[in-house]
């Protein structure tokens, strides 16, 4: 596991992990809750997400804009659920988050009732955190309520 706050420095890492071996497949990841990734690139919006041609993402060549490869629209754990990358580089919300020693879970607001939302957020967090073949890199971005989550992943190993 790779942990970095630079969302720059994960797509170096996993470009030149694998700058020999172009059949190797990364790509960004994402929870559809977390609501401040798009202010740090990251636009894992319904409208943005919905419109992707997942079969593409998955298989186009690195370079196809629309590629996994190209490190530039992410995918939620809807359109993840059941496939693997070598490397996904896991974007981190502000939706689950370690505060105080305890995990904080903001679940957005379902247009139709949930019985269980924070299941539902922790659920979609084991899909994102279990995608990778070769590994996983995690990229919290510079927001001062994920400090708390760094500090924690990165004692967690």
């Amino acid at each position: 596991m790779f942990l970095t706050r630079s969302l720059d420095e994960a797509r170096t890492y996993v470009r030149r992990r694998y700058e020999d071996n172009p059949l190797k497949r990364y790509g960004l990841l994402a929870s559809s809750h977390a609501k401040v990734l798009p202010s740090f690139g990251v636009d894992n919006s319904y409208l943005a997400t919905s419109r992707m041609n997942i079969a593409r993402w998955y298989n186009a060549g690195g370079e196809d804009e629309r590629s996994s490869n190209a490190l530039r629209q992410p995918v939620t754990e809807f359109g993840c659920q059941g496939l693997e990358l070598d490397l996904p580089i896991l974007c981190w919300g502000e939706d689950y988050r370690w505060e105080l020693d305890t995990w904080h879970l903001t679940p957005i607001r379902r247009k139709y009732r949930q019985e269980d939302p924070h299941a539902l957020l922790q659920n979609a967090y084991r899909v994102l955190l279990t995608r990778g073949r070769d590994g996983l890199v995690i990229y919290l971005p510079e927001d001062r309520r994920l400090d708390g989550t760094a500090v924690a992943l990165l004692g967690a190993g």
